[in-house]
């Protein structure tokens, strides 16, 4: 098959996932078309069958702004035709489902292209109910082909949200296990912490919806019942107020801000617990790759993450909010080496049984090859 997969570059799950089916399917023989307006963040490693195409926006006197939704629709539908692609694999309703549904109308004279839109999570809980939006992000669904989401919540607030005429496959989120596993590196983790403490780690993009501060806070309460370090991961708007609050707090010594970092895999390796304060996920990328290197969650009850957080098995879910029992519960891993050793199993096993690209990738290609025929 000829495959476009439409996406964001950006750091986030929508074109982390993206970015790996483009390598997945290409593995599986597949040409690969990755369009947007730059490379995407994961982008870095040369596969013949993958082929990168920028979308520039359109600046005009005339216009005020970039017109990038129509630039890129305009590439698409080219893209379309010069290369016979098969399915147009939009990630993110706004504004690729769209653009993807009026490509194919554009080409639809000689070329029948399916539309495959994969839901994320704010192109339909936040950015798509938007009165701006809703009506837009409707028609795209209802004219494309098919319906994934990534997870069963983000499944029902699409129900609840769009009713869309027709029915939605959950297709889970899912992680290279081969490149996500635990490397032990003592040599990095003394370079954080000593032997006596314990490395906790969170990853996230830093904007509000994060709720980083509750992760710096209850960090702040297990230093006080247990020799231990933070390491923080990422960077955006909250982190100035971040970083006045670890200061505020006294724990400067203690919390290692690193910023953006690539080689997550290295970095999750000698970290002890995954904390994960968002006030919503749809399903919890970042989670899922902590989990598939042997790192335990302990996050809030909120979204898709009980669909791979499972209490006192792999980690804890605690009410959104409760910063206190978000320390509790970190502290009944790490004061005991036993739970958090068991943790660590469990953590790696599910992550293999139900979440490796091996067991999701290929429900993509059937999903495909059923709308082909």
């Amino acid at each position: 098959m000829n495959i476009a997969i439409v996406c964001y570059p950006t750091i986030g799950g929508s074109g982390i996932i993206a970015t790996e089916l483009a390598y997945g399917f290409a593995e599986y023989g597949h040409q690969i078309h990755i369009v947007s307006y730059s490379p995407p963040f994961r982008f870095n490693k040369f596969n013949e069958n993958i082929f990168y195409h920028n979308v520039n926006p359109v600046n005009y006197p005339l216009f005020e702004f970039p017109l990038y939704t129509l630039t890129l629709t305009a590439k698409v539908a080219e893209i379309v035709e010069n290369e016979n692609i098969d399915i147009i694999h939009c990630h993110y309703a706004i504004p690729h489902s769209f653009s993807g549904v009026v490509a194919k109308d554009i080409v639809s004279d000689f070329r029948d292209v399916k539309v495959v839109s994969t839901l994320h999570g704010t192109d339909v809980t936040l950015v798509g109910t938007q009165p701006t939006f809703r009506k837009i992000v409707s028609y795209a669904l209802n004219k494309g082909d098919a319906i994934t989401c990534v997870s069963e919540f983000l499944y029902h607030s699409t129900i609840r949200e769009f009713s869309p005429s027709k029915p939605i496959e959950i297709i889970h989120n899912f992680v290279d296990t081969d490149e996500f596993k635990r490397v032990e590196n003592a040599q990095l983790r003394n370079r954080f912490a000593s032997e006596s403490e314990k490395v906790l780690i969170h990853i996230s993009n830093f904007r509000p919806v994060k709720k980083v501060e509750d992760v710096v806070y209850a960090f702040s309460e297990i230093k006080k019942k247990i020799p231990s370090k933070l390491i923080l991961v990422g960077d955006g708007p909250e982190m100035p107020k971040i970083e006045m609050q670890i200061k505020k707090l006294g724990i400067f010594k203690d919390v290692y801000c690193l910023g953006e970092q690539s080689s997550i895999a290295e970095l999750l390796s000698i970290a002890d617990l995954f904390l994960l304060t968002s006030e919503i996920e749809s399903f919890g990328l970042a989670a899922l790759e902590a989990l598939s290197c042997g790192v335990p969650v302990v996050c809030y009850d909120v979204g898709g993450l009980k669909e791979l957080v499972l209490n006192d098995v792999n980690g804890y879910l605690v009410e959104f909010g409760n910063t206190n029992l978000l320390a509790e519960k970190a502290l009944q891993i790490l004061k005991d080496d036993s739970r958090l050793m068991k943790f660590r199993k469990n953590a790696r096993e599910i992550v293999i049984e139900k979440f490796d690209k091996r067991v999701i990738i290929p429900r993509y290609l059937n999903l495909f090859k059923n709308l082909l025929s």
